[in-house]
């Protein structure tokens, strides 16, 4: 399975890897991306403003 997100508002996030580095992913509404199932990670908002997205996930 693999994933398709499609933001519905605009914001920043901190992605947590595993291995604890902690990159940062800028999300624009009605930019949606691609990633595969598998990958290990937490999502953090840190700021004041809601993000709102939709992850769809793709099966075989």
């Amino acid at each position: 399975m693999d994933y398709v997100i499609v933001p519905v508002t605009s914001g920043e996030l901190t992605i947590v890897a595993p291995n604890g580095e902690r990159p940062r992913a800028r999300l624009e509404a009605g930019k949606s991306y691609f990633r595969r199932a598998g990958v290990e990670h937490d999502v953090l908002n840190g700021s004041a403003a809601e993000i709102v997205f939709l992850e769809v996930e793709l099966k075989p």
